[in-house]
């Protein structure tokens, strides 16, 4: 019987996808586009790569503390990557999941709480993105916006702290589960959140994270201004980093092709940038995070599959 929930979904988020190709290749022409794109040289884009792989490595590192005692470096980074691949082509954010069940096995933790682990960094990472989209929205006068997204993070956080701070209250919570199998899951999940709540925690949460951000952020600087040569400030580099991290939080194609070019295209034509350089520039920022990691990631997946997923 067909799923036509499942199918409207799919056609919606590659509906998007393809609307948005559309939109950003609509007013350029590929002879234009072409010429655009050999004003690049290899070593300032291998330059970008490396500061990828830089962020990548901080954010395995500050896997590798969430756990008492902590997890092997090597198996949260090569997580990492794995699970950054997995992204780029599954739908529903599948290398999630396969991070948490990687770094599980490796290091002997139940996977139930390595996927509490991995929801708690990942509500870090949505937490300093919105730091960076609350000053670029409320900078654009959608305060509105701003206030209501800061607003659901901190209902987030209080949840949390209400759970951390009542261990009664967390019990009858998982008991509404049941004793089964769906009841020891969330149980194990929680705590792998919940054990993240120390100051200790948070504070290497917080470091770790706006490290890695830092250097998303100066992989985008470097793209706009070493690779594209666009002389754009660094208030200008931040919105449109901003903006593609956004993009990424939208319904769309794995790896949010289309959607991603869309909006770094739009804020870069505000700024004055032509569509044809706001087009290049576009698609090589997007392939330097899409590509390498993408390859990294699959080479270590086949690499390791015994060892990696059947433990």
């Amino acid at each position: 019987m067909l799923d036509f929930k499942r199918i409207f979904v799919l056609v919606l988020k590659y509906g998007i996808s393809a609307a948005c190709l559309f939109y950003v290749f609509m007013d350029v022409p590929l002879a234009d586009l072409s010429a655009a794109l050999r004003l690049y040289s290899i070593p300032p884009i291998a330059a970008v790569v490396c500061v990828s792989f830089a962020a990548y490595s901080v954010m395995g590192l500050r896997l590798s503390y969430m756990a008492d005692p902590p997890m092997s470096f090597r198996s949260t980074l090569c997580g990492t990557l794995v699970g950054m691949a997995f992204n780029n082509v599954l739908p529903a954010k599948a290398g999630e999941i396969a991070k948490a069940m990687w770094i599980g096995r490796e290091n002997g933790v139940s996977s139930q709480k390595t996927l509490g682990i991995v929801f708690m960094e990942r509500f870090f990472d949505v937490n300093v993105l919105a730091l960076l989209s609350l000053w670029l929205l409320w900078a654009m006068g959608e305060r509105f916006v701003a206030v209501t997204f800061v607003t659901c993070l901190a209902v987030g956080w209080c949840v949390l702290a209400v759970f951390r701070g009542n261990p009664a209250l967390t019990e009858r919570f998982i008991g509404l589960f049941g004793k089964g199998r769906l009841g020891t899951f969330v149980s194990q999940a929680l705590s792998g959140v919940l054990d993240n709540m120390s100051l200790n925690r948070l504070l290497w949460l917080l470091g770790t994270s706006l490290t890695s951000w830092s250097l998303y952020a100066t992989q985008m600087f470097l793209c706009l201004n070493f690779v594209a040569g666009l002389g754009l400030s660094l208030g200008a580099a931040l919105s449109v980093f901003a903006v593609s991290g956004l993009s990424m939080l939208l319904p769309s194609s794995p790896g949010a092709i289309g959607v991603y070019q869309a909006f770094v295209v739009t804020l870069l034509k505000r700024y004055g940038i032509e569509p044809d350089a706001a087009l290049a520039i576009a698609l090589v920022s997007h392939m330097i995070q899409f590509i390498p990691v993408t390859l990294v990631g699959g080479l270590i997946f086949a690499a390791f599959p015994v060892k990696s997923i059947k433990g």
